[in-house]
């Protein structure tokens, strides 16, 4: 079968005349299009006029300045200088050549810019309108062999965390290079190069170790637990507080190494036991008492500086007296005795981690009570905020007198409980014969003494 098929008929091409089009050029204006050059540019800055070069020019010179310094070398130095100088008074040109800056030292771009601009960066930073200009401060740290350390230097100047020094200057310089993340682990090993760091300084840490991970932080505080003298523990609460909150107890404390662990100990000790010193060295300035009181009070205070690092937590209670005497000189953890008829005394409650001792500081009895560390008497010790003599004296627990040598003894039973001294404490000596027949002799006259207290606490309770 044959088949045929018919051609379809197209429409003519249009003929079309570029006569109009010519027509409209031969209108226009004469123009002429300017290329950028380096040239150009510093010829315009030689001339006093560089406030009329292009963005798109200076662009284009930042560029193009490698190429044109190998073709110039007797030049190259001295003309990048003078652009840096125009940048002083020009924001945005400033701009373009610190953010690249930043890249060629903070991620290693060393084809961003001129090598003869990074020589001649001084000019711009030494000058009296910029020096002070936060990423100049930057950019200086980042050309330094400890870039991440000069970096925590500058944070801790302004008292922000990362993130705030990030806020401060994203406007100005790339923060996601790798520096500026990285430095955040360089914050504890600068601040352990302060010597005598103050309050500011202390809470620029916090804040910062509050911003870091997990695994950040447990690196930062085992640093600083095994690097950060000790007087520094003593002279800011506010540091322990924070470390005692988030480290004494739960599984980061389990995270630090055993010297760090050990560092806290003796921290939270220090602090409490200061309190604890403290409260002793008011009582005797500011309270009229007999010599016999005074004594037995300063040899509580040095006795139990033995145990410092053992003092986790510290309760002071204290009678009206006393409160009024001493005034506000002691205010963490400290609450007004309630006055049941007993001798006037403050009473320390010491938490040494599986024992609470409470100490009797004046009056008939004045000993010493151990109980072991529960939930019924911590709500009770440290818990309930009215408290007296006698109804600590009702709760019992093991007790030890302050009668003569008492020390001695004290010190044995105390570790027969596991209560130890802090290492390196010295032995006492062994008493005489003649000594032990004067405490056995006292000893009888406080036994009976306590057991009169103690009934009477009961009939009270």
């Amino acid at each position: 079968m044959n088949f045929e098929f018919s051609i379809p008929s197209l429409p003519e091409t249009p003929q079309c005349s570029p006569n109009q089009l010519i027509q409209l050029a031969k209108n226009l204006p004469d123009a002429t299009i300017s290329i950028p050059s380096v040239d150009k540019v510093l010829q315009a800055i030689e001339q006093g006029k560089a406030d009329l070069v292009s963005n798109l020019d200076w662009i284009y010179c930042i560029h193009a300045k490698p190429q044109w310094d190998r073709q110039n070398i007797d030049q190259f130095y001295k003309t990048s200088a003078a652009i840096w100088k125009v940048a002083i008074s020009n924001s945005w040109l400033q701009h373009q050549l610190l953010w690249r800056l930043a890249l060629y030292y903070g991620d290693r771009q060393e084809h961003i810019l001129a090598q003869s601009l990074v020589e001649s960066f001084d000019v711009f930073a030494n000058s009296d309108l910029t020096s002070q200009f936060l990423p100049v401060k930057i950019i200086r740290a980042l050309r330094t062999t400890q870039a991440g350390r000069e970096l925590a230097k500058i944070s801790c100047e302004k008292r922000v965390n990362r993130t705030g020094l990030l806020n401060n200057i994203r406007e100005y310089l790339p923060v996601w290079i790798p520096l500026f993340t990285d430095f955040i682990e360089e914050i504890t090993p600068y601040f352990t190069t302060i010597s005598s760091p103050n309050y500011q300084q202390v809470n620029w840490l916090l804040v910062c170790l509050d911003e870091m991970s997990d695994i950040q932080q447990i690196k930062a505080v085992n640093y600083l637990l095994t690097n950060v003298s000790n007087n520094i523990a003593t002279n800011h609460s506010l540091l322990v507080d924070w470390l005692r909150k988030n480290y004494r107890n739960g599984e980061n404390w389990y995270k630090l190494s055993d010297p760090a662990r050990q560092k806290l100990r003796d921290w939270i000790g220090g602090i409490n036991y200061g309190d604890f010193q403290k409260l002793v060295n008011l009582i005797l300035n500011r309270l009229d008492l007999q010599n016999f009181e005074s004594n037995r009070l300063c040899s509580r205070r040095d006795f139990w500086a033995n145990y410092s690092n053992r003092f986790e937590r510290l309760r002071i209670l204290l009678p009206k007296t006393s409160q009024i005497a001493i005034g506000y000189q002691v205010q963490d953890d400290v609450d007004l005795l309630e006055d049941d008829g007993s001798d006037s005394t403050e009473i320390c409650i010491f938490d040494f981690g599986e024992w609470f001792v409470v100490e009797f500081f004046r009056g008939r009895g004045s000993e010493t009570r151990l109980f072991p560390k529960n939930s019924r008497n911590e709500q009770i010790l440290f818990g309930e905020s009215t408290l007296s003599v006698k109804r600590i004296r009702c709760l019992g627990g093991d007790k030890h007198d302050h009668v003569f040598i008492w020390q001695f003894f004290c010190r044995q039973w105390l570790a027969n409980k596991g209560v130890n001294p802090n290492p390196g404490t010295e032995p006492y000596t062994n008493p005489t014969a003649n000594k032990l027949q004067q405490r056995e002799n006292r000893l009888e006259g406080w036994k009976r003494e306590i057991e009169y207290l103690e009934r009477e606490a009961r009939a009270y309770v």
